[in-house]
């Protein structure tokens, strides 16, 4: 379950990508409102280089992530 977890919404900056986190938040917070998102954009160019601060932030302070690969 995801009851009272955070979910990270990473969004790639691929095209589209940042409008579907955008429903993807409103469409949790309207079916699982115990559930907190946090949406990032990763840095750099989509598919290419590391986000280490990012992914260290996600495994300090997340549950679960969805990583946005197409818009």
């Amino acid at each position: 379950s995801l009851d009272n977890k955070t979910v990270y919404l990473i969004d790639t900056g691929f095209g589209g990508s940042s409008r579907f986190m955008i429903q993807l938040q409103q469409c949790f917070a309207k079916t699982m409102p115990s559930v907190k998102t946090v949406r990032k954009r990763k840095p750099g160019v989509p598919f290419m280089g590391s986000a280490p601060e990012l992914w260290n932030e996600i495994k300090e302070k997340g549950d679960a992530a969805i990583l946005e690969v197409a818009g």
